[in-house]
């Protein structure tokens, strides 16, 4: 299963933009409205709740692998453990099933604004936590287990790295070398970021144990509050949070 996030300002322009999708249809979710216009209407409750917040609009697809299927109840059933998972535990959302593809997907349009307190959810480490919630599923529910592009690139080392682990893989396997050969330190590094995120820890408490792991890790901040950027130093070699990909940075 893929899953994919993006945020945005208006939850009129989504829902219309949902909607209206051919074979379309609306499944779940926690709210009362029956098409876009009461959804959006009914959305203004959390919005009047923090009214100078910006992007308060959370959109989340959820893709089957090509083949796989799955009914309005399980989907929704999916759909509900994946925002409690993720934090949304006391925000309006509304899922959409759409049947325009050759998979099974679905899209959920949700409010980031808590009920409970009017504040923000929190958003750190989205793509890392929201990834290994989508693999949590697939196993509970019988899916096929996937890896997006993003993913996919994230976890590639270079050319020269992968040719380099084989040959000595090779001497390894003919008696050429006493030592199996290393994973490439981009790929042991993306590995000891993923076992220190599993639990979804605040920026602190990651940064304190990744330098338990050995890892430095600097984040950089504007006179704002806002997020410069993260880069990472292990085993002498610098990585910044954009070389690792989308979920590190």
């Amino acid at each position: 299963m893929i899953g994919n996030q993006t945020k945005g300002k208006s939850f009129r322009g989504l829902l219309d933009y949902l909607e209206n999708k051919e074979e379309s249809s609306l499944i779940g979710g926690n709210m009362f409205g029956t098409n876009a216009r009461e959804l959006a209407r009914e959305f203004r409750l959390s919005r009047q709740l923090n009214p100078e917040a910006e992007k308060v609009v959370h959109h989340v697809s959820l893709s089957l692998s090509p083949g796989e299927q799955l009914d309005n109840d399980t989907w929704c059933e999916v759909a509900d453990k994946y925002m409690n998972a993720m934090g949304y535990t006391a925000n309006q959302y509304a899922i959409y099933r759409h049947s325009d593809r050759n998979h099974d997907h679905i899209h959920i349009c949700a409010s980031r604004i808590s009920l409970d307190d009017g504040k923000i959810t929190r958003d750190s480490w989205e793509y890392v936590r929201s990834e290994k919630i989508i693999r949590q599923l697939e196993l509970e529910y019988g899916l096929q287990q996937t890896l997006n592009s993003k993913e996919k690139l994230s976890r590639a080392p270079s050319v020269g790295q992968q040719q380099r682990f084989e040959r000595e893989q090779l001497e390894y396997e003919q008696g050429e070398r006493n030592t199996p050969p290393q994973q490439p330190i981009k790929t042991q590094l993306i590995e000891l970021i993923d076992r220190a995120t599993v639990d979804k820890p605040t920026m602190p408490q990651l940064m304190e144990r990744l330098q338990l792991l050995g890892v430095e890790v600097r984040h950089g901040l504007t006179r704002n509050g806002k997020s410069k950027g993260i880069s990472y130093s292990w085993n002498d070699q610098k990585f910044s949070g954009t070389s690792l990909g989308p979920a590190y940075m």
